[in-house]
């Protein structure tokens, strides 16, 4: 059986070195993290497109959106249900791909992806869907305390629930188990690992505004070349003038994939920074 002591990860980490392994590994990994996050957030973005939910944003009249989202209600069920179900694989595969690789251990990626599947797919599901109760149950306690209290509870949660994410594949466990053992790890190391999480929030919030940036372009050069075909402002504001087609899904899908795996490599890096954390403080 492997040990988690023998995992390359495994050892003592400042903000420079999580900073550093985040993107060695990023990158190392890259055309497996990028081909995978875009598949699935395809997948997602696909979904809402072909139940109409893209529609709502050609929409300009008040009366219209309420209608359109009267009618959309009932396909909502089924939106959070593919969501909640790719994003549990992606975390899953993620997670097993990046603990597994970087582990020294040879494995090739179809039985990455077969243990992925049958080992922790479920399980990280369920940890999706009680994170977000948690979360509903910390905010709506937080608004009691005031909006700056939701606030606050909301940043706690994302701190202490981060980590979980790897303990489902690195120590086997349940939903409910890696809830328990991410509050638990985290507090050993709460407020680096705040300001580490904050700090690669705020870069990828910058990496996503250059990248949106680079890819509006076009678009932007197609705005004022065509401005004087407009009558007035509402017309330029009118989004059914734009075509809102599959191009959109692809752009979105690009931009999540370029972003979202740095998450998903924090939480494995994280996790070995607070496992090794634990285990000093054991000794003591």
């Amino acid at each position: 059986m492997f040990e988690l002591t023998e995992h390359k990860l495994y050892k003592e980490h400042d903000l420079d070195s999580v900073m550093s392994n985040v993107f060695k590994i990023y990158f190392k990994r890259f055309p497996v993290l990028f081909i995978s996050s875009f598949l699935f957030v395809f997948g997602v973005q696909f979904a809402l497109y072909q139940l109409g939910f893209w529609e709502l944003y050609k929409l300009t009249n008040p009366d219209d959106v309420m209608k359109a989202f009267s009618f959309l209600a009932g396909k909502i069920g089924v939106v959070m249900l593919i969501t909640v179900l790719m994003y549990g694989l992606m975390n899953a595969f993620h997670i097993n791909y990046i603990f597994t690789k970087e582990s020294g251990r040879d494995s090739d990626l179809g039985g990455i992806i077969t243990e992925t599947i049958s080992k922790f797919t479920l399980h990280m599901i369920f940890y999706l869907i009680l994170s977000v109760l948690i979360f509903f149950t910390g905010s709506m306690i937080g608004v009691i305390a005031f909006i700056i209290g939701s606030f606050i509870a909301l940043l706690y949660l994302a701190v202490v629930l981060f980590p979980g994410l790897t303990v489902i594949v690195a120590e086997k466990s349940n939903a409910i188990e890696a809830i328990g053992r991410s509050f638990s790890l985290s507090h050993k190391d709460f407020w680096p690992i705040l300001g580490i999480i904050l700090l690669l929030i705020v870069i990828i919030i910058f990496v996503s505004l250059v990248i949106n940036a680079i890819i509006a372009v076009p678009f932007v050069v197609a705005f004022f070349e065509g401005i004087n075909n407009y009558e007035n402002i509402f017309d330029v504001m009118n989004l059914e003038r734009y075509n809102m087609g599959t191009w959109t899904i692809v752009i979105n899908s690009l931009v999540s994939a370029l972003t979202y795996p740095f998450y998903t490599v924090l939480s494995v890096v994280i996790y070995f920074k607070l496992k090794y954390t634990e285990d000093r403080k054991n000794l003591k």
